[in-house]
């Protein structure tokens, strides 16, 4: 009688490296995201390694396979902020043609990014003490490379103020374009987006270290409202 031919094993089908890199990658930022979600709504110190784990259906050990601690993962929510903050601003700074329309293109690219980014914005905010020194260091100054870009181009547009002045303005704009992070006004997106660029832009043109004239200002306002 012939033998029986020997049933082969069913092949494993083996992930390829670029699959695995992009998984890899795509749980990294899921992890990210969850991670800014929940320090900006509990706290980092009350969030658990289990709790983010939950957020995403995984166990909370897994979570070291992508990030070696919790403090690292903190670090990975500031770093995606300060990237794509860069990447952003390189993009529009190179393809405006004046200071004007960098301005314009600076104003839109950081009310936006507040308003998408709440929970990223809100954590940078509560929890940057909470960051190792050699990391709030680094990104410290990586945030005043990106003011510097703002002073740059506020100084083009507005001469006769001196450094101090335009340095105070650029913070006072970008608090002000930052402010959804600390607040829910009930607006549409679209709407809290364009009240803040139109007073953005107003602050920069109209921003003055003189006396205020508060009468002349709100009939030059009036004027405009009622040519509107």
């Amino acid at each position: 009688m012939p033998e029986r031919a020997k049933k082969q094993p069913a092949k494993r089908e083996v992930a390829k490296p670029t699959q695995t890199r992009r998984r890899t990658s795509v749980r990294r930022l899921e992890l990210i995201a969850a991670a800014a979600r929940l320090f900006a709504a509990r706290g980092y110190y009350s969030v658990t390694v289990d709790d983010l784990g939950e957020a995403l259906g995984i166990s909370g050990p897994a979570l070291y396979r992508h990030f070696p601690s919790k403090e690292a993962l903190l670090v990975a929510v500031f770093d995606q902020v300060i990237e794509q903050q860069r990447e952003r601003l390189e993009e529009v700074l190179s393809e405006a043609v004046d200071p004007a329309s960098a301005l314009e293109a600076m104003v839109e690219l950081h009310v936006r990014f507040a308003v998408e980014q709440r929970e990223t914005m809100a954590v940078w905010r509560q929890e940057f003490h909470n960051l190792p020194e050699a990391d709030s260091w680094r990104l410290r100054r990586a945030q005043r490379l990106y003011v510097e870009e703002w002073v740059l181009v506020v100084h083009e547009l507005r001469p006769e103020l001196d450094d101090a002045s335009v340095r105070a303005l650029v913070h006072g704009v970008l608090s002000l374009l930052q402010s959804p992070s600390d607040f829910h006004s009930g607006l549409p997106d679209d709407g809290i987006i364009n009240l803040l660029m139109s007073m953005a832009v107003a602050a920069v043109f109209q921003g003055s270290t003189g006396p205020l004239d508060f009468r002349g200002l709100a009939a030059r306002g009036r004027s405009k409202v009622r040519s509107a």
